[in-house]
């Protein structure tokens, strides 16, 4: 799983699968859900993050790996 927040677009990505996703759906607006071919949920992104979570506060609880802030496009 890889964490990461895009400072140039305000959005935050939680990838749950290293894969390319086949389509996504927009739950609600301004969180997408990435979905593979066979319909396994890839990723999530939650556009304008900073307006819908204290991004200071972000804790990834137990996990190994850091959180790291990319300047930059992605996805």
């Amino acid at each position: 799983m890889n964490l990461a927040y895009f400072k140039d677009r305000d959005s935050l990505y939680l990838e749950l699968s290293p894969e390319n996703p086949d389509h996504a759906w927009e739950a609600q607006e301004g969180i997408v859900i990435n979905l593979s071919a066979d319909g396994r949920v890839v990723g999530i992104e939650i556009e304008l993050a900073s307006g819908k979570a204290d991004l200071d506060m972000l804790r990834v609880g137990n996990f190994p790996g850091e959180v790291v802030v990319v300047d930059g496009s992605a996805h």
